[in-house]
This record gives structure tokens, C-alpha cells and sequence, in this order.
């Protein structure tokens, strides 16, 4: 029993170490994070979320111990899927998204930044089949703003759920218009992560 205790003592006192020395001013740790998006397009009806992967890492690094500043390198499946049919946009991203984190509570963070995004692919699908090459109608880069909060418990593992706002168009309009389509729509995307944070200095 005794060797029980101590075990379990040192432990606890290693967890505490650990966790502390995420948040000294100039440590820097990083974070695998994997989880959902919920994404839509905006001034659209007749739309509703597409449900992908959401995972990539994010660096962090601390200035003081209430502020940081973190960045992320994340592969994000986005789109949107038509109302009352079987047509899916699966519109994916390379995202980085670069916020400012204020720790309001201990392990509580709030967050606010900006988030380029390269686009990865661009399919337009009905009942798992593809209807059209659509990649040239989609502009190659988008540009975002992620809001957000996040709690990390003392052992390092962080829960972190974001809204993402877009800021560009996501398709190329005059290609649309030559198709049929008028189309003036932006990226919204809710992300929700499990992450886990490892100190690397």
C-alpha cells in the first residue's frame, strides 16, 4: 500500500510539473488535434452543414500566464450539403489558423485570430457520385477569422471548440454565372477538437 501511495504521489507531483510548465512565459508545446467540423455556406436556404474530419497540430507559444499565441497547420473537410437531396459540395482546405489566447481561468481559454486556407479539392456529388470536375470554379485561397474557447485539463489533454467566419467568396462568380449559377457564398464552419499538449521547451 505504501508504494501504492508513493507511486500515485509522484505521479500527481509530475502531472502537476507538467502542467505547469505548459503555461511558464516562453515555453512552447505542441498540440496533435483531431475532431468534427460542421460546415455550411452562407447566403444560402437551401443548405445545410456537412459533417467532416477536422485534424492537423498546433504550436503554442506562451508570453505571459494569462496570454499565448498559437498557431495550427489542419486539414479541414468543409462543403455544405443540399436541402432535401442527396447532393454533397465536399469543399477541403489546408487551413492555419493563427489566434491570440487569453486564460481568463486557469485552463480556460478564450481565442480570437485570422486563418488562411489553401483549397485542397473540390467535388460536387450525388448519392456518392461525382457530377462535375469543379475544381476551377472554386478560388484557390480563402481567408477566415476563428473565434473560439478552449479547456485544458491539468494532464495536458485540451477540449477546443471554434466558429470559423469566412471572409472571401468561396466560388469564382463569373465562372458561375457562366454555368447558370449566381452564387455569392462564404465559408461558416464550427470545429470541435480533442488535442493533447506535449512541452517541448
Amino acid at each position: 500500500m505504501k508504494k501504492f501511495l508513493f507511486a500515485v504521489a509522484i505521479m500527481m507531483a509530475s502531472t502537476s510539473a507538467f502542467a505547469q510548465s505548459q503555461h511558464e512565459p516562453g515555453s512552447f508545446t505542441i498540440q496533435p488535434r483531431i475532431g468534427f467540423s460542421a460546415a455550411d455556406f452562407n447566403n444560402t436556404k437551401d443548405t445545410k452543414a456537412r459533417v467532416g474530419l477536422v485534424v492537423g497540430p498546433e504550436f503554442e507559444y506562451t508570453l505571459s500566464n494569462r496570454f499565448s499565441i498559437a498557431a495550427g497547420i489542419n486539414y479541414s473537410q468543409q462543403g455544405a450539403e443540399l436541402d432535401n437531396t442527396d447532393i454533397v459540395f465536399k469543399n477541403d482546405y489546408l487551413t492555419v489558423p493563427i489566434t491570440a489566447n487569453f486564460y481568463v481561468l486557469k485552463g480556460f481559454a478564450l481565442k480570437a485570430g485570422i486563418q488562411p486556407g489553401m483549397n485542397l479539392d473540390y467535388k460536387l456529388e450525388n448519392d456518392g457520385k461525382e457530377l462535375d470536375t469543379v475544381d476551377d470554379l472554386v478560388k484557390a485561397f480563402d481567408l477566415a477569422v476563428p473565434v473560439g474557447l478552449s479547456y485544458e485539463f491539468p494532464f495536458g489533454l485540451v477540449l477546443d471548440a471554434r466558429y470559423t467566419l469566412g471572409l472571401t467568396k468561396i466560388f469564382d462568380e463569373k465562372k458561375f454565372q457562366d454555368k447558370g449559377f449566381d452564387l455569392d457564398s462564404k465559408n461558416l464552419t464550427f470545429q470541435f477538437t480533442l488535442g493533447y499538449k506535449f512541452t517541448l521547451f
